[in-house]
């Protein structure tokens, strides 16, 4: 008997030949009631992704073979552990701050990238076919169960990601994703089978309106503009296509240079569709190529109001892009929102770990609604469970950084922060955040930086309570940027970040620290050693703030290049999944301004929670386990082991002239 057998609803089937998605139907808010499952609206291209024989298929929405354009995507599916199997996903691309990025999406691919730098991810959110079983007439909650389970035994480095899900209040979740400045959320009934085309089972609402739009038209530059000035575009109504406005913002000089291209080669006399405005030097095209647009609204007389561009949709034909009208979303009474959760009326529906609201799975107490103070910080439900496996609570958490806050702030405080916040624990959605939010404490400082696109404000922290109000906001990982906040363009503190082939042992991890150690010894630089609460070591020196992101970056780059020179069998310095098969990689890329590595004593949102612990180099010279670092044993160890990374901060040293001649600088 095989797993797809033992799943409810699955029934014996052959491979299927063609799988039409399912589709979700755009609603004006999110809907009332419980008995929803709710995802991030992913920003990229759907795909349905078939495993047969060894061999991968991946299919556009509509049925486009896009195979050879992802292969670390096709490859990665290869490896699953299934004879036969049909993925449904999106393939995407995730920003710095954790939120997938189409424009981001259109360059890579632009770029000639492959997938094979990381950069491109496939997220999949059902399984609909497994191993001669079909599993489409399966509950929401039972495929999605099945797909967590078989992406489990995908590899550590593959670009494959498990969506996860929320069963919270659909308003709440909505709103916090706005915020974010995510596409939107997708809400799922957790009984339905997968149906395909357009249904109300799947809904989804839109945090900002987005539409795609048949490009029928160009208009020339203006000023120092290169390419194009807007692009025109229409839409159908009624089998017919009518123009609805031009863009003008949301463009690269890359993009801009490119499409009028693009366009120059199917321009027309005259405009493809009737009641064309008067335009002076308008270009009109065939109607070949789509556009996705954000838009704030649709004017009376049907134009767009304030349009972006956000990049083509190649995987759109110019024949369905019609208007997308949001339907009020359907109020499901609370009767029969238990039935959809699978329990009766008067029983509280169970959430994703199979406990009912306010009890934590694996024997966890009750949600509190009490508030309470943990080192001048408050907390509100504190006995919520943040690491599910290990029972770990929030308040448990918030008193493990009070405890070795004395440790850990000398290497934080004063910090530009990028949080990981899993509000909703462990193992659940989790997302990036650098930029102030609604809500921080006051404990969370705020200070203005200067970015490509405008100043921003970012997050640091000064004392023990800005440490655990972090905790209050869902913050499971912490990391750091190399420099202070009174000097973030000069860096004082270079980071190598040694990650390790899945199939290393921890040994080889050990040797390679201790060659970057004396690497840099012979250079005159001391150095001190960590764990990242994963498979890796962190090396860090400490240096004076005298030099620049712009010298520092080269410098550690050219350090790592060496260390390749020494033993190119054993280490690699370049992003490319591919070779890094036996090695350690390298990774000095923690050196650029806006990088970040994981702060010391900080958790991470994996299963375990392991905690980034300092060592001394002579702990490496013994068998060591990164994974019994946690917050149960750090506070037992600094109590009886002198802090390894005491002088630290004491360390005066430069990167000199002589040091970067040494290095070929």
């Amino acid at each position: 008997m095989t797993y797809a057998d033992a799943l409810e609803g699955a029934q014996r089937a052959p491979f299927p030949d063609e799988v039409e998605p399912q589709l979700a139907t755009l609603v004006t808010g999110p809907p009332q009631g419980e008995g929803w499952l709710y995802e991030v609206k992913l920003d990229g291209y759907r795909t349905i992704a078939k495993l047969r024989g060894g061999r991968v298929t991946l299919l556009t929405r509509r049925g486009q073979d896009w195979t050879e354009r992802f292969p670390a995507v096709r490859d990665d599916l290869a490896r699953l552990p299934a004879r036969e199997a049909v993925l449904d996903g999106e393939i995407v691309v995730v920003g710095r701050d954790g939120v997938t990025d189409f424009q981001a999406l259109q360059n890579a691919l632009s770029d000639g990238n492959d997938g094979r730098d990381g950069r491109l991810v496939f997220f999949a959110f059902d399984l609909l076919y497994l191993d001669g079983r079909d599993l489409r007439g399966c509950a929401q909650v039972t495929r999605k169960r099945a797909l967590q389970a078989l992406l489990a035994e995908a590899p550590e480095d593959a670009t494959l990601r498990y969506t996860e899900h929320l069963e919270e209040d659909g308003a709440a979740v909505y709103k916090h994703a706005c915020k974010l400045g995510i596409e939107g959320v997708i809400a799922k009934r957790p009984e339905a089978p997968y149906r395909s085309g357009r249904g109300t089972s799947w809904l989804k609402v839109k945090c900002g309106r987005r539409q795609e739009l048949v490009i029928v038209g160009f208009t020339e530059p203006s000023g120092a503009r290169q390419g194009l000035g807007a692009i025109l575009v229409g839409v159908n109504t009624s089998g017919k296509l009518v123009y609805a406005g031009k863009v003008g913002t949301g463009f690269t000089s890359k993009t801009l240079t490119a499409l009028r291209s693009q366009l120059e080669a199917i321009e027309r006399a005259k405009p493809a569709f009737q009641g064309a405005p008067r335009m002076r030097g308008a270009h009109w095209v065939e109607p070949r190529l789509v556009a996705e647009v954000h838009f704030s609204a649709w004017t009376r007389d049907g134009r767009l109001r304030h349009p972006s561009f956000e990049g083509l949709r190649e995987d759109r034909t110019p024949e369905s892009v019609t208007v997308e009208r949001e339907q009020p979303p359907p109020l499901l009474p609370p009767k029969k929102a238990a039935r959809a959760s699978g329990t009766s009326a008067g029983t509280a529906p169970r959430n994703a770990a199979g406990a009912a609201p306010g009890k934590a799975p694996h024997g966890g107490r009750r949600r509190s609604a009490e508030r309470i103070e943990v080192a001048g910080a408050r907390l509100t439900n504190p006995d919520k469970v943040l690491y599910p496996a290990q029972g770990i609570t929030k308040i448990a958490l918030a008193r493990y950084y009070a405890q070795i806050a004395e440790h850990m702030l000398p290497h934080v405080a004063n910090r530009l922060l990028t949080l990981v916040r899993c509000p909703a624990g462990q193992g659940k959605p989790c997302f990036f955040q650098r930029h102030e939010a609604e809500g921080l404490s006051e404990a969370i400082r705020r200070t203005t930086v200067e970015e490509d696109d405008g100043k921003r404000t970012y997050l640091y922290v000064e004392t023990t309570e800005g440490l655990v109000s972090l905790v209050q906001m869902g913050a499971l990982e912490m990391h750091v940027w190399g420099s202070r906040v009174d000097r973030i363009d000069a860096p004082d503190r270079m980071v190598f970040d040694l990650d390790p082939a899945p199939e290393l042992p921890w040994e080889r991890v050990a040797d390679a620290a201790r060659t970057v150690r004396h690497l840099l010894e012979t250079l005159g630089l001391r150095s001190f050693v960590k764990t990242t609460g994963g498979k890796g070591l962190h090396v860090v020196v400490p240096i004076v703030a005298r030099r620049g992101w712009d010298e520092v970056k080269p410098f550690t780059k050219a350090v790592a290049d060496a260390l390749v020179r020494f033993d190119p069998a054993l280490y690699i310095a370049t992003l490319s999944k591919t070779k890094r098969t036996g090695k350690v990689f390298v990774d000095y890329l923690r050196n650029g301004r806006g990088a970040t590595a994981v702060a010391p004593y900080s958790t991470r949102a994996r299963p375990g929670a392991a905690v980034a612990t300092p060592l001394s180099w002579d702990e490496l010279d013994a068998p060591l386990d990164p994974a019994s670092f946690t917050i149960e044993t750090v506070p037992k160890r600094l109590s009886t082991v002198p802090d390894p990374w005491a002088e630290l901060s004491g360390v005066r040293q430069s990167i000199t002239s002589a040091m970067m001649k040494k290095v070929g600088l």
